[in-house]
């Protein structure tokens, strides 16, 4: 037992350096990359997650090496959670304050943005944790946070990236086959580098390019995120011991760390930073929620279920499409470009179906979720 222990160990310590390692690595690669070719510097978020995730895989893949014991995971009481998300409020008030002080110096605002980024989603699943009343410990929290944070963004790049060129190509060919291949001259118009930034510009103002934009991120890559952010609820749901409600837990599990990934790799300095790090923590809720829902939709498909967990499927794929179209719309560039009458149409109904789709994932968080754990709970014994 001691030497299997130790195996395992010394497993979790060439992950933690792999991972960790690789990420530093092109972090550095990239910013010296940007460094000789006067392009901006890579979000230091990578380098964040390298240093955060890899060091904490390590650190307890050494702990086991030596043989510590498991221990429970803190912070799930309800006093803890107040104070969490207290803490949250006040690191983006903060954070805008130096926004607002300081703009020139958009890297002050870096601590509350990391501070941020990995509070949220620990935050959102202790509040599932402590509403479903499932038994969670330390190695098992960095083991659904090192699949979910850096395995299953690692596995979605492949069938992403298959996906949106697929919907690239189809959509070329579409428009060529309505308009002909003049359209090309057009984005041409502009010139090479240094005029590039003019077909930038016509690239953004093109509505091709929204439309492919906007299919992608409703229709193809939340989809292909749903099924693989719950890795460590499909890997426990082979176990026939593990409870539903357990299952539940480590999907949302998977999502967080989905969620802490994406929150540092994707979040840039500058530029509206408190309203981003709302939306941020609403993106974040999403994931936990969407991820203990496919936990509950293996459990399902383990008792034979099928149509439940395709309908969990479903709705998590819906509630994420709805919550990108509503972030592609508040955020994209050709907002600026429609007249003030267009974006008056346009942004209440996207800010309207963002809030909604947070109530719902909120109200899953709090009653959904759990009550789906208990009445499984109560069906298994």
């Amino acid at each position: 037992m001691a030497e299997a222990k130790q195996r395992a160990g010394l497993l979790w310590m060439g992950a933690g350096a792999l991972a960790g390692g690789a990420l530093i690595s092109l972090w550095i690669g990239l910013a010296a990359l940007a460094a000789l070719s006067a392009l901006p510097a890579p979000p230091p978020g990578w380098l964040a997650l390298g240093l955060w995730m890899g060091g904490g895989l390590f650190r307890e893949g050494w702990r086991m090496t030596r043989g510590e014991p498991d221990a429970p995971l803190p912070g799930v009481e309800a006093g803890a959670l107040g104070r969490t998300f207290i803490l949250l409020a006040l690191l983006i008030g903060c954070g805008a304050a130096a926004e607002r002080w300081a703009p020139g110096l958009p890297w002050l605002i870096l601590p509350f943005q990391i501070a941020v980024a990995v509070l949220g989603p620990l935050g959102w699943f202790n509040l599932l944790r402590w509403r479903l009343r499932a038994p969670c410990s330390r190695r098992t929290q960095w083991w659904g946070l090192g699949l979910g944070g850096l395995l299953a963004p690692a596995l979605a790049l492949l069938p992403e990236g298959i996906a949106l060129g697929g919907l690239a190509l189809g959509l070329l060919i579409l428009r060529v086959v309505l308009e002909g291949p003049g359209f090309l001259s057009r984005w041409l118009s502009g010139g090479l580098p240094p005029r590039g930034l003019m077909l930038a510009e016509s690239l953004w103002a093109d509505p091709w390019i929204w439309m492919g934009i906007l299919i992608g991120v409703v229709l193809l890559v939340p989809f292909i995120e749903e099924a693989l952010k719950p890795i460590p609820a499909i890997l426990r749901a082979r176990d026939p011991r593990t409870l539903p409600s357990e299952l539940i837990l480590y999907g949302a599990l998977g999502g967080a760390g989905f969620a802490l990934a994406e929150n540092l790799l994707n979040w840039p300095l500058g530029g509206m930073w408190a309203p981003t790090a709302v939306g941020r923590l609403g993106a974040t809720a999403l994931h936990v929620f969407n991820g203990g829902l496919m936990g509950w939709a293996w459990s399902s498909l383990r008792r034979g279920h099928a149509l439940e967990a395709v309908g969990a499927y479903l709705l998590a794929g819906l509630l994420h499409g709805l919550w990108n179209a509503g972030a592609v719309t508040v955020n994209g560039a050709w907002i600026a470009l429609l007249p003030v009458e267009a974006r008056a149409l346009i942004l209440p109904p996207a800010l309207l179906g963002m809030g909604i789709v947070l109530l719902t994932v909120i109200g899953g968080l709090w009653w959904a979720l759990p009550m789906l754990g208990e009445e499984n709970r109560r069906s298994s014994t």
